[in-house]
């Protein structure tokens, strides 16, 4: 069997690049900023009074991982994010890896974007503080995001924009109220302990790991920006500016309220009580302006974590769509709507697998957060480590923007936030591997089939699996898309089957209307509605059998019988007034009492003057 290496096909319009710095700013932080809704519980669930430690030593983590990501995206100005970079740096399975577990991480973005919200509108509803109501309102909201997606309701980046800013004003603001009212350092000093016995607010250093892990959930939306460098306007210069200027917004938010969280409430109260909601707990304290951030934060939340799990929805379609380019996905991942143009199998697929997610879990934010940092450690770790072999094989390749801190090796500058972030994420994901059994059985599960898939894809389609399948572009200026709604098949005694299938087949192909003309010429010697009882009933006899074969291939056909003078002027008539976009006709018929093949119709005289496209089958 003959392994192909290269692919031609047609090259398509590109993303208009449209987006500028804040708007990529607005999209990124509000993807990353809504984590820290309920990143911040989850992870003093674990790291106890040592919570901002935790979230400053991911916050390191997150810093080493987006100047890796605004090298690269300066680098290759196109969506994919990690899977790209890998494909440029490895090969397409190192790509699809990367892009899977990506794929994982949006998923689970979606499952926990989506459930973070009830508990913040807890404040208006109460019974939305019971499990079993936050995940039915959870699958509820995930099919109400799915139904807008298939319908196709464009997202706005001045939505994200307005969003963003509001987001930030109310973040700020506890920020400042919280400093200057209830802050007490010394308090929250004493308390950043680890592994100190009998301390309430001292975690074992077993715990704190296992609370950094949780801390960079709340960093791990960075990709939502990577993804979008191909609608990026100068992406050269607009995609690293994001990036950086994402991450020292988000930094700088993150440990804020993580030191004001310690002195509004107590670190085990963060963790347990307050563990779905800890902003609005930390509201909930402040000396003044509660009454006014209380049911702004609720709100402020529910709409940003919304925006967050659609943004995971977009992604993962928007991801599949790339991988599928590249021939590492089925192409029925990205199967078109017929009406609304919108990837329906890839959103129905990862929308369903997000509820089982919620279902699952059933409110354990432990265990989507486990999951989330499975796949999305994967994805970082690739990226770093392709931008640490891409500066060994292509050193001389142009870099707009080149992270600082480097080491020399010979002739090789390495970065050293690139060699930090790779053991960083190495040593999360394998702590989740081997720490958490849900994580890892799960995980490895979802990475096995994903495996498996891209295997059996490519060599079903004679693709070469552990290289980089060339594609080759070829610009076609006078293609497009076949529009064909309306097909008209004329009918004459002795039309093949074989004729009848193609039609519909083609009616099918289309979604067209298929209109059946069975012509009966009448000579001009006889009057137009002479009595013709026995080609009536062959007229009706060979449309029955139309009518049947339509029927088995699940096609419409309007049937009609037309007396005319002439066959040919009686077609371009019907074509005309019914307005057909294809005339479809047999060239032979069956002469029966000859047995042999005859021309149906002057071909010619209909090619000549039909007003619409004309097929000879």
């Amino acid at each position: 069997m003959k392994v192909t290496t290269s692919v031609t096909r047609l090259k398509k319009r590109t993303f208009k690049r449209v987006l500028g710095v804040f708007d990529l700013f607005s999209i990124g932080y509000g993807d990353l900023g809504s984590s820290i809704y309920y990143a911040l519980g989850v992870t003093a669930l674990f790291a106890l009074g040592a919570t901002p430690i935790a979230m400053m030593l991911a916050g390191v983590v997150f810093i080493c991982t987006a100047l890796t990501y605004a090298e690269m995206t300066s680098m290759f100005h196109e969506s994919g994010g990690s899977a790209s970079f890998c494909r440029h740096a490895f090969n397409d399975f190192v790509s699809f890896i990367a892009g899977w577990g990506l794929l994982l991480d949006y998923i689970v973005t979606i499952a926990i974007s989506a459930f973070a919200v009830a508990p913040y509108l807890a404040y208006f509803f109460q019974s939305f503080h019971q499990t079993s109501i936050q995940v039915l309102f959870t699958v509820i909201l995930i099919l109400a995001l799915l139904t807008v997606n298939v319908i196709g309701v464009k997202h706005s980046t001045r939505i994200s924009l307005v969003m963003t800013a509001i987001t930030l004003i109310v973040q700020a603001l506890i920020i400042a109220i919280g400093l200057s009212t209830i802050v007490d350092l010394t308090s929250i000093v004493d308390q950043m302990h680890i592994g100190v016995p009998n301390v309430s607010t001292s975690p074992s250093w077993h715990e704190f790991i296992k609370g950094v892990a949780m801390a960079m959930v709340a960093y791990t939306g960075i990709e939502s920006v990577a993804q979008l460098a191909a609608e990026a306007h100068k992406p050269v210069r607009t995609v690293p500016r994001a990036i950086v200027l994402v991450m020292v917004v988000l930094i700088v938010v993150y440990l804020g309220i993580s030191v004001v969280s310690l002195s509004a409430v107590s670190p085990e109260e963060l963790g347990t009580k307050y563990l779905l909601d800890p902003i609005a707990a930390i509201v909930a304290a402040l000396p003044f302006g509660a009454n006014i951030l209380g049911p702004a934060v609720a709100i402020v939340a529910a709409i940003v974590l919304t925006v967050a799990a659609n943004a995971g929805l977009l992604g993962a379609s928007r991801l599949t769509f790339n991988l599928g380019e590249h021939y590492q996905l089925p192409r029925f991942f990205y199967v078109m709507h017929p009406r609304f143009r919108t990837p329906t199998v890839a959103l129905l697929t990862f929308a369903t697998i997000a509820m089982i997610v919620v279902v699952a879990a059933f409110g354990r934010l432990d265990f989507m957060a486990d999951l989330y940092n499975f796949g999305a450690m994967i994805a970082f770790l690739s990226a770093h480590l392709a931008l640490i072999v891409l500066r060994c094989k292509k050193p001389d390749l142009k870099r707009p923007f080149k992270v600082p801190l480097n080491i020399r090796f010979g002739a090789y500058e390495i970065p050293l936030t690139a060699i930090v972030g790779a053991l960083a994420t190495f040593s999360i994901w394998c702590l989740v591997v081997i720490e958490k059994p849900y994580g890892r059985y799960l995980g490895l599960v979802w990475m096995s089939f994903g495996i498996w898939m891209y295997f059996y894809y490519r060599k079903k389609k004679r693709l070469q699996t552990t290289g980089t399948l060339q594609i080759q572009e070829i610009k076609v200026p006078d293609f497009s898309p076949l529009k064909i709604k309306n097909i008209l098949l004329p009918i004459r005694v002795g039309m093949t089957t074989e004729t009848m299938q193609f039609a519909c087949q083609v009616a099918k192909l289309h979604k067209a209307k298929l209109k059946a003309l069975y012509l009966l010429e009448v000579p001009l010697t006889l009057p137009i509605d002479i009595a013709m009882t026995h080609r009536i009933a062959v007229a009706q006899a060979i449309l029955k059998k139309l009518e049947a074969i339509s029927s088995e291939m699940g096609v419409d056909v309007d049937t009609e019988i037309v007396r005319a003078r002439s066959a040919q002027e009686a077609v371009l008539e019907e074509a005309t007034r019914q307005g057909s976009d294809l005339i479809l006709l047999g060239a032979f018929r069956i002469n029966s009492r000859l047995q042999k093949k005859e021309l149906t119709f002057p071909i010619e005289e209909i090619l000549k003057k039909a007003p619409c496209r004309v097929f000879v089958a």
